[in-house]
C-alpha cells in the first residue's frame, strides 16, 4: 500500500519526479538508437531481464513469490498481451519518429484516462474537464496533423499507444485494492520475457559491446523510473508532480537534438503547450474538487510495467 504523501519531503518527491522523466526519456533515447540495428523481440527480451531484476526487490518487500499469487488470472493475461502489444508498437514508432513528437502524443495518455474513466469507471467528469481533453486532443491532431502532406502514418501507432496506456492505467486503478503491485508489474513483464524469448532466435543479430550496454540500459532505466516515480508519489501528491510529467518533453526535445539531430518543428512545439496545459488542468481541476487523482493518472508511461 502506497503510504500517504508527507508534506515537508516535498522538495524529495519533486526531485524523484523529474529524475523519473529524465530516466525515462533517456530510455527512449536509448531505443531508438537500439532499434536502428536490432530487432524489436531481441531489445525487448534484454530489456525485460534487466527490469525484472532491478524490480526484484518490489517483489521480495512484497512478499516474494507469494506476492504473485492471484484468484483472477484472466485479469492479468489481459493486462499482459495489452503490455506486450504496446512495448512492440512503441519500439516500433520510437525507431521511426522524432522523440519529441512521439513523447508529446503519448502525453495526451492521462487525458484519454480522464475521458475513459467516466464510462469505464463510472467517475464523474465536469465539463471544464471535458473542454480540457478536448484541448489535449487537438493539440495532438496539431502534432499529427493528419490530412496534411507532412503526416506520418506511423503516427497513428503512437496514438494506439496513449490509448493503450490510459487503458492499463485504468487497469491497474480498478485492481490495485485486489491485486498487488507486484503482480501488476511482473506480470506483464514476465509476458514480455516469454514472448520476445520466443521470437528472439528468429532475427537474433550477436549485439556489439555498445549494444549489450544499450539494451541492458534500457531496462535498467526502465526499472529505476518506475521505482522513481512511486517513491515521489509517497513525499508529494498529484497536483504538486503532475507539472513535472511534461519535463519529459524538455528532454525528448534535448536527446533529440543531441542524438539523433532532430528538432521539433512549430507546429509540434503548438501541440505540446496544448496537451501540457491540458493535462496541468486536469490533475488541478480534480485535486481543487477533491477527486484526489491515483498516483498513476500522471506520468502515463512511467507507471506502466517497466
Amino acid at each position: 500500500m502506497t503510504p500517504a504523501p508527507v508534506a515537508e519531503n516535498r522538495s524529495f518527491g519533486i526531485g524523484l519526479m523529474i529524475g523519473a522523466m529524465f530516466t525515462m526519456t533517456a530510455m527512449d533515447a536509448a531505443v531508438k538508437w537500439a532499434v536502428a540495428d536490432y530487432s524489436l523481440q531481441q531489445v525487448n527480451f534484454v530489456r525485460s531481464i534487466a527490469a525484472m531484476l532491478v524490480l526484484a526487490p518490489l517483489l521480495w518487500n512484497n512478499g516474494g513469490l507469494r506476492a504473485l499469487h492471484t484468484t483472477r488470472p484472466w485479469v492479468h493475461v489481459w493486462r499482459t498481451t495489452l503490455m506486450v502489444i504496446i512495448s512492440y508498437t512503441w519500439f516500433f514508432a520510437l525507431g521511426r519518429m522524432k522523440l519529441a513528437d512521439i513523447g508529446a502524443i503519448v502525453m495526451v495518455s492521462p487525458l484519454m484516462i480522464t475521458a475513459l474513466s467516466a464510462p469505464l469507471l463510472g467517475e464523474k467528469v465536469g465539463l471544464r474537464r471535458w473542454i480540457a481533453v478536448g484541448i489535449g486532443f487537438a493539440g495532438m491532431l496539431t502534432i499529427v496533423r493528419p490530412g496534411a502532406g507532412v503526416f506520418q502514418p506511423v503516427a497513428l501507432l503512437a496514438v494506439t499507444v496513449a490509448f493503450g496506456y490510459a487503458l492499463l492505467i485504468l487497469s491497474n486503478r480498478a485492481n490495485r485494492a485486489k491485486e498487488s503491485l507486484a503482480a501488476l508489474t511482473y506480470y506483464p513483464l514476465i509476458g514480455i520475457f516469454f514472448v520476445s524469448g520466443a521470437l528472439s532466435p528468429l532475427d537474433w543479430t550477436q549485439p556489439t559491446g555498445g549494444a549489450w550496454t544499450a539494451m541492458i540500459f534500457i531496462g535498467v532505466c526502465a526499472g529505476i523510473g518506475h521505482v522513481c516515480l512511486t517513491l515521489a508519489f509517497r513525499y508529494a501528491s498529484p497536483p504538486v508532480l503532475a507539472p513535472l510529467e511534461y519535463t519529459g518533453l524538455i528532454w525528448a526535445v534535448l536527446f533529440g537534438y543531441w542524438f539523433f539531430d532532430e528538432l521539433p518543428d512549430q507546429w509540434t512545439v503548438v501541440g505540446m503547450i496544448m496537451i501540457a496545459g491540458a493535462g496541468v488542468f486536469v490533475v488541478y481541476r480534480e485535486a481543487s474538487l477533491s477527486v484526489a487523482p491515483a498516483p498513476d493518472t500522471p506520468a502515463a508511461k512511467a507507471d506502466l510495467p517497466s
